[in-house]
């Protein structure tokens, strides 16, 4: 997401401004500006993995993670080395597509941005259809939403308010992405409750076309949000506190580096997300814990902890647009590209892949974009509003937790 890369930037501008405090070095031009020098790939690298040294440590667990999955090791194993393994793919994923999108022009690295900001969550969803875990994908998708609205803007809000009493951002903005939520819960919601009222086969067949269809009208709602957020509006979804005038951060890599790195890190991911998705099966059984705990709140984890920190940090740099962009605008990316795309991946994989969520997961959703919508209403934002919603995100978990393991307990399965 364009918002996500900006965010991005405004941190590592800030790093370097702060790096710089101590000794300013003379111009040696007449005009007072310094002669730069291009950064090399190897000062680029070194850059990225000294500044990020408990994302490169997890990075160990990425050829452990598949090697385990080779040697059909215990399901838990699997899972567990995969599950640390994505976690810095996720990362090195977003800073490469970050570096390419900076050299391409502010349009086409929004859209490229816009394009591998999920990436991760893209390639868990297909890796569950591929498998039939249609159960494990819909909670997926359903916790990334949950995840970016509760717990991120949460403690955004939370840790932002702890050095700011009252915080500020564009109420326009937030409210666009507010209606585009709301649309989302109709969007899920109408499938849900059609195939629940009218319980016969063949309006199952007509709920999986009609699923398939509002998905082609979601990617679309989508582009034109792109359009909105990158061109006819933009200033609704940028930082109102300026810094124009500030010079550009340069990319820590190359065009091309960085482009061989996000197809590396792709492919990886995808090998990763696979065997991860194939041990969830042993995991649950040995854990003793529900499907939809692991599809709702620890899977949403692995591909958004980046992410997650970066909007709490720029929260706490009182830049709550860029952070409020950041947890909103993903829910979004989440609701309108992610989910449709996952539906006409199963129809093209023939699997009945659906808008139908489930009642219980439906209300979850509806009221959680409900308590959004109330605390963005008003253009400011303080701790309480962030405890209110990582409360909300607790007592959603705790459900999810104590839930059965059994196929006619399972909240996803309840009519």
């Amino acid at each position: 997401m364009a918002s996500a890369m900006q965010a991005q930037k405004e941190l590592r501008r800030t790093n370097s401004k702060l790096g710089r405090q101590e000794y300013q070095p003379v111009p040696t031009s007449m005009n007072g500006d310094e002669a730069k020098t291009p950064k090399s790939d190897l000062e680029g690298f070194a850059t990225i993995f000294g500044d990020n040294k408990i994302l490169t440590a997890l990075l160990v667990f990425v050829p452990i993670g598949l090697v385990a999955h080779q040697l059909e090791m215990n399901p838990t194993y699997v899972f567990t080395f995969n599950f640390l393994a994505i976690i810095p793919l996720a990362w090195l994923i977003g800073k490469s597509t970050e570096d390419v999108a900076a050299r391409i022009g502010e349009t086409a690295g929004g859209l490229l941005n816009a394009t591998f900001g999920n990436v991760v969550e893209m390639l868990l969803c297909i890796a569950g259809i591929r498998n039939n875990e249609i159960g494990v994908v819909q909670c997926t998708l359903l916790g990334s939403i949950l995840s970016n609205l509760l717990l991120v803007m949460g403690c955004a809000f939370l840790f932002g308010g702890l050095y700011f009493p009252i915080q500020t951002y564009n109420q326009a903005g937030a409210a666009t992405q507010c209606s585009l939520m709301a649309l989302s819960v109709f969007a899920i919601g109408l499938p849900t409750i059609y195939v629940n009222v009218l319980k016969q086969e063949s309006e199952w067949e007509h709920m999986v076309e009609v699923s398939r269809w509002a998905s082609v009208c979601l990617l679309g709602v989508y582009f034109a949000y792109l359009v909105f957020q990158l061109k006819t509006h933009a200033s609704l979804f940028q930082d109102s506190s300026g810094g124009e005038e500030e010079e550009e951060e340069e990319p820590d890599l190359s065009p091309v580096t960085a482009a061989i790195m996000l197809c590396i890190c792709t492919v990886v991911t995808s090998f990763a997300t696979d065997a991860l998705i194939e041990a969830i099966k042993g995991t649950i059984s040995e854990w003793k814990v529900s499907k939809e705990f692991i599809g709702i709140i620890l899977l949403p984890i692995i591909g958004n902890a980046a992410e997650h920190y970066t909007a709490i940090k720029v929260a706490m740099q009182n830049k709550m647009d860029l952070s409020l962009g950041v947890a909103a605008g993903s829910s979004c990316q989440m609701a309108l590209l992610v989910t449709p795309f996952t539906v006409l991946v199963g129809w093209c994989y023939g699997t009945e892949m659906t808008l139908n969520f489930h009642a219980f997961q439906l209300a979850v959703l509806l009221f959680s974009v409900f308590l959004v919508n109330t605390i963005l209403n008003n253009g400011q934002s303080n701790w309480l509003e962030g405890y209110i919603l990582l409360v909300t995100y607790f007592v959603v978990s705790l459900i999810y937790f104590f839930e059965g393991t059994e196929e006619n307990t399972s909240l996803a399965s309840i009519d």
